[in-house]
């Protein structure tokens, strides 16, 4: 009998499509056609008569759920086209269990649910019911809310184990700050653990949950009642897009919803796994066929990639262990070997960049058919400041460009206020960073430095010291030594941002934002990128230009449909694709990260991460790698990354950029934690 539902896929595709009864995992290869073979399956399905409201889609978005289940749609016989297709996100399928079940987890039907905004205000009151006035050494609201969240998500053994001691104990905190880039916070794990009892009394005595409870929450009500729930019964088949990214919790839960009919058909692709840092666990996917008995298929042939490139994927996620074996295959026609670049440092990394980018441009391949990737936002930094020498339009992907980032210009306007001391929108944003100085006194310190232009930070006056609260002194002298050291002649540009840093802002960073470690990283690179000119004024030029030229979300606008360059980290790359990658940093300690280089977990994992970023290109690549890097003790000689070294001869072209000794002498930082 004819089936339109198998005329476009190719043999692997229809296998997924018919797969009968019983547990499956689908390893989708990157590019491999995965979202018609889900939908497709979705409309076997219908076809063999199962009820639409039987069948349950769960993915990680929001807009991939109600698209996968438009396609679907379609294949459903129009006499049925009653109930419909059951879909949404691990969260809002939550909701929609405990708004039906609230009573058995002790909620009313109408709880609210709380939005990132609304859930940061009740830690706040959390925070200060507990706290009073905390001092300035204590993590906010928004910080202590990225930690709760993380330690959930990721130290949840005990709930695995159907047991609830990490609930009366820690609630998995202190294990998660041990191994995380919040360790420093472990000096205050007793008071965030009476914050986090309070905040979730709170929750309890309010009848709201936030996303995590949503969670927690479907994942008690199924250990205690899975069996008896009609919707549990409902859903005869259940099938996951993305599982490599699911966590632990996920997992529980897909499992006691499988249960009923065993019908769990799980799509994803171990080697693309690369948010253990917010969770996921690449257990799931490793353990799945053994844990369900399950039948395994492989989606092979790439429909995206040349066979070069595909190769050179394929020569790098060999060197992994841990993994289900696969070999990325295409029938598209040859293209061109990847090219690695071989540059002195980032600032030639971004002008080789550039040249071959309007090279390529003048090949009549548009701006918005190529993308830089790069392991951390900050690399991207003199590169940014590049292209907006020479004029060409780009956007950062779901980010905003490295200058117009608050912790940046934060460190930015100490320096400002040196070069100018009149500047008020600098001085509001130094005199802030000062805890227990708000907008009223900020304005009337500026009035006296504007005033009595010879009065300055770092010297003592009667008047500024009536001003200042007893409670902000003992920030206010520290920001004055600062000024001191800053002020020493001779002192490079770089060094007065290392010394405001070191001595002032790095805690107020690490205490203020829920991304600390990302963004000391950025801090890091502005630093370096400090480092590239010989005095104040040169540096600021060279912002002010960078600045002026720079495209506002409001602006972009207007220019959304002009041709541009897109700029993203490779996490933030993840599902696209563009005819020309480039791949930049690619030197040792950088990419491999220097925080993997202990773990061969975390270094699998960052081999992952790189073989996301080669197959996201169509049909060029090209691999940057400076043989000098900036770390904490300032440039190195770190040679190129090892994953570039364990490429075969023969898979790519090798281009070698000679130093340009011009371009030496400017001092670098010393940037030390």
């Amino acid at each position: 009998m004819n089936n339109p539902l198998l005329d476009s896929l190719n043999e692997a595709q229809c296998q997924i499509v018919l797969h009968e009864q019983g547990p499956a995992l689908v390893i989708a290869g990157a590019g491999s056609g995965k979202t018609r073979v889900i939908t497709h399956r979705v409309g076997q399905l219908l076809r063999n008569g199962v009820p639409a409201n039987s069948i349950l889609l769960l993915t990680f978005t929001n807009k991939a759920a109600n698209e996968m289940a438009h396609r679907a749609s379609h294949f459903m016989p129009e006499q049925d086209r009653g109930p419909r297709l059951l879909h949404g996100t691990f969260h809002s399928v939550a909701s929609r269990f405990l708004r039906r079940y609230a009573a058995q987890v002790q909620y009313e039907h109408n709880f609210s649910i709380l939005d990132s905004g609304d859930s940061q205000d009740l830690l706040k009151a959390a925070l200060a019911e507990v706290m009073g006035k905390p001092s300035k050494h204590f993590p906010n609201a928004s910080v202590l809310g990225n930690v709760f969240s993380n330690a959930f998500n990721t130290t949840c053994e005990a709930v695995l184990l159907e047991q609830r001691p990490y609930i009366e104990r820690d609630f998995g905190l202190e294990a998660y700050l041990l191994r995380s880039p919040y360790a420093y916070l472990e000096q205050h794990l007793d008071s965030m653990l009476q914050i986090l009892k309070c905040y979730r009394t709170k929750k309890r005595r309010n009848q709201v949950m936030d996303f995590d409870d949503l969670l927690e929450n479907l994942l008690d009500l199924l250990r205690q009642h899975h069996d008896k729930l009609p919707l549990c019964q409902q859903i005869q088949h259940l099938l996951v897009d993305e599982y490599q990214d699911t966590n632990r919790v996920q997992a529980q839960i897909l499992d006691y919803l499988s249960r009923p009919h065993r019908n769990l058909m799980v799509v994803g692709d171990d080697a693309q796994s690369i948010y253990s840092w917010r969770g996921a666990n690449f257990r799931n996917i490793l353990d799945f066929p053994e844990y369900y008995q399950a039948k395994v298929y492989r989606l092979e042939q790439n429909y995206r990639s040349t066979p070069q490139i595909l190769q050179v994927a394929n020569e790098s996620i060999n060197y992994n262990e841990e993994q289900f074996e696969k070999n990325l295959f295409t029938e598209l026609t040859d293209g061109t070997l990847p090219q690695i670049h071989q540059v002195w440092d980032p600032q030639a990394e971004a002008d080789v960049l550039l040249e071959l980018i309007l090279q390529i441009r003048d090949q009549e391949i548009p701006l918005d058919q190529m993308a830089v990737l790069y392991r951390t936002h900050a690399q991207a930094a003199i590169l940014q400041v590049a292209l907006t020498r020479a004029g060409i339009p780009f956007q950062i992907h779901s980010g905003i460009k490295f200058f117009e980032q608050a912790h940046v210009k934060d460190l930015l306007s100490f320096v400002k206020v040196l070069f100018n001391p009149l500047d008020e929108i600098s001085w509001m944003r130094v005199l802030k960073q000062v805890r227990g100085i708000g907008n009223v006194t900020a304005h009337k310190i500026y009035n006296i430095f504007q005033e009595q232009q010879a009065v300055r930070l770092s010297q003592n006056n009667e008047a500024l010291q009536k001003l200042i609260p007893a409670k902000a002194r003992e920030d206010w002298n520290q920001l004055q030594e600062c000024f001191r050291q800053m002020l020493v002649p001779e002192t490079s540009v770089s060094r007065m941002l290392e010394i405001v840093y070191l001595n002032f802002y790095r805690e107020v960073l690490r205490n203020t934002y829920e991304n600390a470690p990302q963004r000391e990283a950025d801090l890091q690179s502005l630093l370096e990128f400090a480092g590239n000119y010989p005095d104040l004024d040169s540096f600021l030029n060279e912002l002010s230009l960078v600045g002026n030229s720079l495209v506002s979300d409001r602006e972009s606008m207007e220019w959304e449909d002009q041709e541009h360059l897109t700029l993203t980290t490779i996490h933030q790359a993840k599902g696209l694709e563009w005819e020309v990658v480039f791949l930049i940093g690619l030197t040792e300690g950088l990419f491999p990260h220097q925080r993997s280089m202990n773990s061969n977990a975390q270094l699998e994992e960052e081999r992952r991460l790189f073989y996301v970023a080669l197959t996201r290109a169509q049909r060029r690549l090209i691999l940057t790698a400076p043989a000098i890097s900036a770390n904490y003790y300032g440039p190195s000689h770190s040679g190129r990354s090892r994953f570039l070294e364990e490429l075969p001869d023969g898979l790519y072209e090798q281009v070698t950029h000679e130093p340009n000794h011009a371009n030496w002498g400017f001092s670098r930082p010393s940037f030390e934690f």
